[in-house]
């Protein structure tokens, strides 16, 4: 990996994972687009002032489906809209979306969301994002990077 950049197109900023890095290091612009992955897929929106209605296109909250999105042909059907919300993100240049129910169902993940994601500068981030049954926690991923 890198050393954090000004210069990295991807962007430099602190690094956060539950909380501001204790030794206040930086990001580079590949881990800041890893994180910002399952947010896009967390919220529809983002409060902005001046905005129409006071907010901007985000990403997709994909915790509505928990429940709705019950087959894998469901899920097959929402993969535009995965694909389309990590588009917003303009250091995303392609992705390769693949969705999947557990082979229990009735745990504590409703279904699964595998992620390949080529940014700008070419590199690949891939990771699988679980979505919980309950639809008020946080996507999370399962598994990644590789």
């Amino acid at each position: 990996m890198t050393a954090p950049s000004a210069a990295d197109p991807l962007g430099l900023d602190a690094y956060f994972d539950d909380d501001l890095d204790p030794g206040g290091r930086s990001a580079t612009g590949l881990e800041l687009l890893a994180n910002a992955l399952p947010h896009r897929l967390m919220e529809d929106t983002l409060p902005c002032i001046d905005a129409p209605d006071d907010a901007i296109p985000f990403g997709v909250n994909v915790r509505k489906w928990v429940g709705v999105a019950t087959t894998q042909e469901d899920l097959d059907a929402r993969a535009p809209l995965v694909d389309a919300a990590l588009h917003l993100d303009p250091r995303v240049a392609m992705t390769r979306i693949t969705m999947g129910l557990p082979a229990a169902p009735g745990g504590l993940v409703a279904f699964t969301i595998g992620l390949e994601v080529l940014s700008i500068t070419g590199d690949v981030i891939s990771r699988v994002l679980a979505v919980p049954s309950d639809p008020t926690a946080f996507v999370y991923f399962l598994a990644g990077p590789t």
